[in-house]
């Protein structure tokens, strides 16, 4: 099946078509086949450097895609030129603008990328699903206790979707927050279930009564969250045009 083969609830939409409200998240999707090169002309110097590093023309063209997108959306939200859009890093790494603009955070797995906007801060995880022999091993590793047994309650593929709605989940909060892996992922705790849900927070840093979590997965292929440290939010979900 092809990967961007994704939910009609994802609208094809061109960038600057739809302004950014208060407590919104506006979601992109972004297939990352097909021609690379109008979104490769977008890229600065630096992530040009970047890009000849790749060995694999594969790895080439979804970097150029994905990267090119991110500017292309954020250029159009922030009502300037692509190449325009500046980026600086936090403590930890994580890209912001580097003048007034939405937060944004984006994620890729296989030839599918995903870009969250919004007004406040925010994370966002996609993964392909696929089968994972090492699934119980990297559960067991990562997943805290009550997490790793309401995994173990279940099978076949109830139990493979479950991994990767808890691991998504996990990813896009500690990205929203900007802790990167630096942060044990058993710390904290997320439902497996089909409702999304922040449940508790071990290390006293944030109150889980304060974000949510939401469920932004593409298409059938696919599981996505994202995380934002807001309550009441209004999601819109878009596929690229021409990407």
């Amino acid at each position: 099946m092809d990967d961007s083969n994704l939910h009609a609830s994802f609208v094809p939409a061109v960038p600057g078509q739809a302004a950014l409200g208060a407590n919104e998240l506006h979601v992109w999707a972004v297939p990352l086949h097909g021609d690379p090169e109008r979104f490769g002309a977008l890229l600065s110097r630096a992530e040009q450097q970047k890009l000849s590093r790749f060995h694999f023309a594969d790895h080439r063209r979804r970097y150029q895609i994905g990267h090119g997108a991110l500017r292309l959306i954020l250029g159009a939200y922030m009502g300037i030129d692509p190449a325009d859009v500046e980026f600086v890093q936090g403590p930890r790494g994580k890209p912001y603008l580097g003048r007034k603009g939405p937060f944004f955070n984006l994620s890729h797995s296989g030839k599918l990328a995903m870009i969250g906007l919004s007004t406040v801060e925010l994370g966002v995880d996609i993964e392909k699903v696929r089968h994972l022999e090492s699934l119980h091993e990297i559960a067991r590793k990562h997943f805290s206790e009550s997490e790793f047994n309401a995994l173990n309650a279940l099978q076949g593929e109830a139990r493979e979707l479950a991994f990767y709605r808890c691991w998504t989940r996990k990813e896009a909060y500690i990205k929203a927050i900007g802790e990167g892996l630096s942060m044990p992922l058993d710390s904290f705790d997320v439902s497996l279930c089909e409702s999304p849900e922040f449940l508790a927070c071990r290390d006293g840093r944030e109150d889980p009564a304060r974000w949510s979590l939401l469920d932004v997965s593409p298409g059938p292929e696919f599981v996505g969250a994202a995380a934002l440290r807001a309550k009441g939010v209004a999601m819109k979900c878009f596929r690229l045009e021409g990407a």
